[in-house]
């Protein structure tokens, strides 16, 4: 049946069309959706950093692209797709005046600074080679998260090439998908994206932990390759996350946190701290960061989340089966034993992840 149903047809390369396979998507659609949401947010304008004007004033003036990243500290942003990054980045340089990267944009040049990715996951790639220095895990509630992702992915009508998502540009941020893709999507895809959203976690809080097997370049677990499971373990280690970086975060922030009015401020002063005082950074006064929060949330030129409620459902509207839920009750609970028990007692970070994921567990349940 999928096989003749045209959003499925639309996801699948041509030379794969018509075929059952385990999995449905490719590093060649998210990568393109990136890239391209990339090219069309630069093409607007020059992201930007505010000024400390003393008093917890603040203003904005543009930001700047590293092209030499010669004794400059390099942090990696990281999340799982549409956990939030646009927001963070957004944050990110207005605290520091210096264009975030993006891990498929512009190989051409050095990825130094700061560069985000959604590696490991199979739209992300390293392309930052051993330039960074530390890690800052970005996290977001599932139950949104993979919705978000399917937003994105049918807002570019699931290219699966350079060509086709560039083509679709113009819709990114513009409106939600009809329910009825939602839900062919959700049902397809979920029991492997909810896995992938905890594995991503446990990739960086594991320092590299590889859930895919050898030779599966696209890392996702798609037929004949598949995911590890419990009995292979211990399993090895990125050698990325043993020669280029320690792949530890030394901060975990969340979506929910960073967008909501009383907490945002500070988590935003979470990624200052982690930032300030690192060769080749600079990062604005913290009397000031109250004032970048606001100023970033009302001055930034790109389009955000709140432009698809013009023309969409609301995101509430997207919502999974019961049986669907409890597995995500099932998943925050399993990640908040794990990360609060054994040698996790001891990680402010890992203290930071199972407060969210209390949090998540009631939004989940209300």
């Amino acid at each position: 049946d999928f096989c003749l149903d045209p959003i499925f047809i639309k996801m699948l390369p041509k030379n794969m069309r018509c075929l059952i396979r385990k999995h449905i998507t490719s590093i060649w659609i998210m990568g393109s959706i990136w890239v391209c949401i990339l090219l069309h947010s630069s093409s607007k304008s020059v992201r930007r950093l505010s000024l400390n004007l003393g008093g917890g004033n603040c203003k904005w003036t543009g930001a700047e692209a590293i092209m030499d990243g010669t004794g400059v500290f390099g942090t990696l942003l990281a999340s799982y797709p549409a956990s939030g990054m646009r927001v963070t980045w957004q944050q990110t340089s207005s605290l520091t005046g210096l264009q975030v990267r993006d891990d498929f944009f512009n190989l051409h040049l050095p990825k130094v600074g700061i560069v985000k990715t959604q590696y490991p996951h199979y739209e992300g790639i390293w392309s930052y080679g051993s330039y960074l220095d530390q890690v800052v895990l970005l996290i977001r509630n599932p139950r949104w998260a993979l919705p978000s992702y399917h937003t994105l992915i049918s807002e570019i009508d699931y290219a699966h090439s350079w060509e086709l998502a560039y083509d679709e540009i113009s819709n990114v941020f513009t409106q939600r998908s009809p329910m009825y893709d939602w839900t062919r999507w959700r049902d397809y895809r979920f029991t492997d994206e909810i896995r992938m959203w905890g594995l991503h976690i446990d990739f960086y809080m594991e320092n590299g932990t590889k859930y895919w097997v050898e030779h599966d370049f696209e890392r996702n677990g798609q037929f004949p390759f598949y995911f590890r499971n419990e009995s292979e373990k211990p399993w090895p280690q990125d050698l990325n996350c043993i020669y280029n970086i320690d792949c530890v975060p030394v901060l975990a922030i969340s979506y929910e946190n960073m967008i909501d009015t009383a907490k945002g401020p500070n988590e935003l002063r979470k990624i200052a701290n982690v930032l300030r005082g690192k060769p080749g950074m600079t990062v604005i006064e913290d009397e000031a960061v109250d004032c970048v929060w606001h100023a970033t949330w009302a001055d930034a030129p790109e389009p955000s989340n709140d432009n698809r409620d013009i023309k969409s459902l609301p995101r509430t509207a997207y919502n999974f089966t019961i049986d669907q839920m409890h597995v995500i009750e099932d998943k925050l609970e399993e990640y908040i034993q794990k990360y609060s028990s054994g040698d996790w007692t001891s990680s402010t970070v890992a203290a930071d992840l199972v407060e969210n994921f209390q949090n998540y567990l009631v939004d989940v349940r209300d």
